[in-house]
C-alpha cells in the first residue's frame, strides 16, 4: 500500500513544506496531495494547487496528486495545458483529481454559475481526455466552452495520459467517476461505515470484478498521531476538533456528518480519523483495509493552527513506526 501526506497549507512560508515533503519521501511516503481552496474563513488551504505540486516535484521524487482540484472553476484548456506542463516537469508523476466544489463564495467570486457545475465538470474531463491523448489537432465544443482546431501542447510524459480521479460524496459523483474517470477519491468526512455502502456502490456501478481489481482505490483520511494515546486525542481535540467544530457545527452542516458526532472528538474521531498511537494508528488502518479496498492512503496531519514543527513530528513517528508495519 502506498502512504502519501497532505502538506501545511496556509500563511506565508513554503519553506515548512518544501520540509514536510522531503522528510516524507526519506521514511517511506510516495505521494504529495494538494487541495484546492480559493475562499477560506481560517486561511487554512491554499489556491494554485498545480503550482505547488511543481514546487514539491523539484524538490523530491514524489508522487503529485490533486485531491482535488475544483475543475468547474476554470477553463479546461488552461488546466490541460498546466497539468501536461506539470507532467512534463515532474516526469510522469502526475495524477488529476478533480470534482465539483461547493463552496458557493468561490463560484461566486469567479462568476461561474453554480449550478452548472456538474456540466462544467462532466465536459471538463472529456475535454481533459481528449487533449492528453490527441496528438494532432483537436476542436471540442459543449454548452460551457468551445475550442477550435487546437494543438495539445506540451504532451504528457505518461501514455496515454495522467490518472485521472473524481472526487465527491454523491451516488451521481460515483457515477461520473466509473463513467468518466479512472478512481473514485474519496473524502475525509465520511465514517468506515459509510465509506463501506459507498464502495459498494462504486463496485456495482462497474459490474465487472476484473476491472474492480485492477482500477486503483485511494482514500484521504485525517491523522493524528502521538507516543501516548491521552496526547494524540488531546493535540485532537485542540486542532482537528476545533477546526471541525468551527466549520461543520454553525450554517454549514455536512450531510455525513451528525451534528452530535461535532461536538465530542472522540465519537467524531471514532471510525473516521486516523488518531492515537503508532499501534493504534495500526490497528485503525487495518480495520478499514479489512472492509474496503485501500490502495494509497493520503494522511493530513496539519489542521490549522497546528504549527510546523508539531506536523513534522507526526510525519517523522508515522514514518518510522506505521509504514514500516505495511511493508
Amino acid at each position: 500500500m502506498k502512504f502519501g501526506i497532505f502538506p501545511t497549507e496556509g500563511g506565508t512560508s513554503w519553506e515548512g513544506v518544501t520540509e514536510q515533503c522531503r522528510t516524507a519521501e526519506a521514511l517511506g511516503f510516495e505521494s504529495c496531495w494538494v487541495n484546492d481552496h480559493q475562499v477560506t474563513e481560517d486561511d487554512n488551504y491554499w489556491p494554485a494547487p498545480l503550482m505547488r505540486l511543481a514546487s514539491v516535484g523539484t524538490a523530491t521524487n514524489l508522487e503529485l496528486v490533486t485531491s482535488v482540484l475544483i475543475l468547474p472553476l476554470y477553463h479546461p484548456l488552461h488546466v490541460a495545458q498546466q497539468a501536461a506542463m506539470l507532467d512534463v516537469i515532474s516526469d510522469g508523476r502526475l495524477t488529476l483529481g478533480v470534482s465539483l466544489g461547493y463552496v458557493e463564495k468561490e463560484f461566486e467570486a469567479l462568476d461561474v454559475p453554480m449550478d452548472e457545475r456538474a456540466g462544467r465538470l462532466i465536459e471538463g474531463v472529456r475535454f481533459l481526455d481528449e487533449f492528453f491523448t490527441v496528438e494532432e489537432s483537436i476542436s471540442f465544443e459543449c454548452p460551457f466552452f468551445s475550442i477550435d482546431d487546437w494543438e495539445p501542447m506540451p504532451q504528457t510524459v505518461q501514455k496515454p495520459r495522467p490518472p485521472i480521479w473524481i472526487g465527491g460524496w454523491g451516488d451521481k459523483q460515483i457515477g461520473r467517476s466509473v463513467r468518466f474517470g479512472d478512481a473514485w477519491v474519496p473524502g475525509v468526512v465520511a465514517d468506515l461505515d459509510e465509506l463501506a455502502v459507498r464502495k459498494e456502490k462504486q463496485r456495482s456501478l462497474i459490474g465487472d470484478e476484473d476491472a474492480w481489481g485492477e482500477i486503483d482505490h485511494p482514500l484521504m483520511r485525517e491523522a493524528v498521531i502521538a507516543e501516548t494515546h491521552e496526547e494524540a486525542v488531546e493535540l485532537g481535540e485542540k486542532y482537528l476538533h476545533t477546526s471541525y467544530a468551527a466549520e461543520y457545527s454553525g450554517a454549514f452542516s455536512h450531510p455525513l456528518l451528525d451534528p452530535e458526532d461535532v461536538r465530542d472528538f472522540e465519537r467524531l474521531a471514532e471510525e473516521r480519523f486516523f488518531v492515537g498511537t503508532p499501534e493504534e494508528v495500526i490497528e485503525q488502518i487495518e480495520a478499514m483495509r479489512d472492509r474496503i479496498p485501500l490502495d494509497h492512503l493520503a494522511l493530513r496531519f496539519h489542521h490549522s493552527g497546528m504549527d510546523h514543527e508539531t506536523v513534522l513530528e507526526q510525519i517523522e513517528l508515522f514514518g518510522d513506526e506505521v509504514i514500516p508495519a505495511f511493508g
